[in-house]
């Protein structure tokens, strides 16, 4: 069984996990928390997650404890043998752009959204707009790669799981139209088409 650590509402790095266990299968159940952060987190919760951020998974089978949406992806992949290729290059081509997320389109994505959602008062138009040109480059990135293939290694994967949350709220968030990318556009219709990926949008709504 795993415990998935959530809060109240369901944010695009939430869904990522929410997301994985919908498409694999593996019983879970969630636990919501009021709020997080390292300032206000349990030191139970602290315990598993030191950075005291959701999502993050505990796997009662074993006791392993995993924090950061790209390390929670990978974990499930492992345990469930599913969305990551064992041949090397194939691997290797899914851990790059599930990388690629973590590094660049995440991060960006992540202040965007704080700033627009939750403090759109405390930040200079200038700096959102340096983020939202940085969320252009990668999306060119993201535009070409998937020029022909259907996903972004190819098959379907834990990089397309990582990335897809983020295109629900990008056109708000980032004031990017998707119209512009047309490939990336497609592939955002399909991955949204998928069962698992449908249910994932309720899935996380639980009391404490």
């Amino acid at each position: 069984m795993i415990t998935l650590y959530t809060l109240m509402s369901i944010s695009p790095n939430i869904r990522k996990a929410l997301i994985m266990l919908e498409e694999t299968s593996l019983p879970y159940t969630v636990r919501a928390l009021e709020k997080h952060s390292d300032a206000n987190a349990t030191e139970e919760y602290l315990a598993i997650s030191p950075n005291g951020t959701v999502p993050a998974i505990v796997d009662e089978d074993n006791g392993t404890a995993v924090f950061e949406s790209a390390a929670v992806l990978y974990y499930l992949a492992e345990k469930s043998g599913q969305f990551l290729p064992q041949d090397s290059g194939d691997r290797a081509d899914v851990m790059k752009w599930l990388l690629f997320e973590a590094a660049n389109v995440g991060p960006v994505m992540g202040e965007l959204y704080h700033y627009m959602v939750y403090a759109s008062d405390e930040m200079s138009d200038a700096v959102l707009q340096r983020y939202r040109d940085k969320l252009i480059r990668y999306f060119a990135v993201l535009e070409r790669q998937l020029g022909d293939r259907d996903y972004l290694a190819g098959t379907y994967s834990i990089a397309d799981m990582i990335l897809w949350p983020w295109l629900t709220v990008v056109e708000d968030v980032g004031e990017i139209d998707l119209d512009t990318y047309p490939n990336l556009k497609q592939w955002y219709e399909a991955v949204g088409e998928r069962e698992a990926v449908r249910s994932s949008a309720t899935a996380g709504r639980v009391s404490p």
